[in-house]
């Protein structure tokens, strides 16, 4: 079973180096856990990171086929986006059925990133199975 306390303190964990929040939403962009920042900041990256990821899938990113009749199946799916921004860096990853995202200062590497999102989503990603959405 997952639990809420625990989720919240995973999220915690991963902001150093750089991070400065961490959020777990639902697809639709509802904020289901965050570590870092304020509650409406915290709303508004939902928002923003559920608007790219949706905007990708819709437009030729995961299960589409971009080039030719290249089929789907055989093309590795999407597993983390990173945005720069001028004020930092958003990183937005498929964990299970909902998305994690982490919210970084401008100077952060990219490689640290990702590596980061990547750890936080492993480690969520069999509990999160368990979650209905």
């Amino acid at each position: 079973m997952l639990k809420p306390k625990v989720v919240n303190q995973v999220l915690r964990q991963a902001n150093t180096g750089g991070i400065q929040a961490t959020l777990l939403l639902t697809p639709e962009g509802n904020l289901v856990s965050f570590a870092g920042g304020t509650q409406k900041d915290a709303r508004i990256t939902a928002a923003v990171a559920s608007n790219v990821w949706s905007a990708y899938e819709r437009h030729g990113g995961i299960g589409a086929n971009i080039v030719g009749d290249i089929d789907s199946t055989t093309r590795d799916d999407l597993k983390t986006l990173i945005v720069d921004c001028d004020q930092g860096k958003l990183s937005v990853a498929k964990a299970s059925r909902m998305l994690l995202c982490l919210v970084a200062e401008r100077d952060v590497e990219m490689g640290l990133l990702r590596l980061k999102s990547k750890k936080v989503r492993e480690y969520l990603e069999g509990p999160l199975e368990t979650v209905q959405v």
